[in-house]
């Protein structure tokens, strides 16, 4: 976005996103959740933000995830029921057995930023359309 638009794309520099992981240092929000609410304020008024995250944050609670499968590693999959990182990855650690930093989370995690991606761009072209 920011070659092909420029502004406000070009000013938003790679590091604001880098504590995302892990819930921002503190297993709260999911990380991928808190980069998307961002991305989509760029593009959207404050009423469209508020409504879309919403959504965005109703389908993570319900979703099985991670949908991709990063790798085609089969991974188990598992509903959050919450948007915090803590409630996510624990319950996926649950249901799959891993610890915290084995790579197979990782890569559960790595999946489930790309399925909110998906999402996020899904209902952006909708509300903008």
């Amino acid at each position: 976005m920011a070659d092909v638009v420029g502004y406000p794309y070009d000013h938003i520099p790679p590091m604001a996103f880098v504590s995302a992981g892990g819930g921002y240092g503190q297993a709260s929000l999911c990380g991928c959740i808190g980069v998307a609410a961002a991305c989509i304020g760029t593009v959207c008024d404050a009423d469209t933000s508020k409504k879309l995250l919403g959504e965005l944050s109703k389908w993570y609670k319900d979703a099985e995830f991670p949908i991709y499968q990063p790798e085609g590693l089969g991974l188990p999959t598992s509903v959050a029921e919450s948007t915090l990182c803590e409630d996510s990855v624990g319950k996926y650690m649950e249901v799959s057995g891993v610890a915290y930093g084995d790579p197979e989370r990782k890569s559960r995690c790595a999946g489930v930023t790309g399925d909110v991606t998906k999402k996020m761009v899904e209902l952006l072209n909708e509300a903008l359309a």
